[in-house]
């Protein structure tokens, strides 16, 4: 991503965002910049969740998310607390709220830019991947759920289960028995 124009910084921090903590559209969207609160030397993101009327949970923000995210801002100028956190960029809508389908939209440019140009990737498949990093780097499966805020595990075994199928290669053990 371009980082040398506010669209590149604030495609990179909305991407970056997503795959680190496993957000959804409509949460980005949400969000404003008063929702970014460091505590006890920790950035959180409060974000109001799929189903929710408050924003009652939070994510954490990784520094290197954090810089990518203050460094979008600094471009943008005097921002208050109330204002969006990502805002429109284009003439018609801008400094207003994004929607959730102009976030499925950056994400997806950007995707295709990278060469994941597939009709089955998408912004959702960002917090597929950070689920999917998380577990195959030793995260526990209740780990991974208050993360991704699902209310029920089993949504959460969606992703150990897939994982788990990636590692079956019973077809092949079929395949070299049969000499295929």
């Amino acid at each position: 991503i371009d980082t040398d124009t506010i669209n590149g910084l604030r495609d990179r921090a909305i991407i970056a965002l997503c795959l680190t903590a496993g957000l959804r559209t409509i949460e980005i969207v949400r969000a404003n910049v008063g929702d970014l609160q460091v505590i006890n030397g920790k950035t959180y993101l409060f974000v109001q969740g799929k189903g929710h009327d408050e924003k009652t949970d939070c994510v954490l923000v990784s520094p290197a998310v954090e810089k990518a995210i203050r460094d979008y801002l600094n471009v943008r100028g005097k921002v208050n607390d109330n204002q969006p956190l990502f805002t429109s960029l284009s003439r018609r809508k801008y400094g207003g709220r994004l929607t959730t389908q102009s976030v499925s939209r950056i994400a997806k440019n950007n995707l295709r830019v990278a060469g994941l140009d597939s009709k089955r990737i998408t912004a959702h498949s960002l917090r597929h991947t950070a689920a999917t990093i998380m577990l195959l780097n030793g995260a526990q499966l209740a780990q991974v759920q208050q993360v991704l805020r699902h209310s029920s595990i089993n949504t959460t075994m969606i992703y150990a289960h897939a994982i788990e199928r990636m590692k079956n290669d019973s077809e092949q053990l079929v395949s070299d028995a049969i000499g295929i």
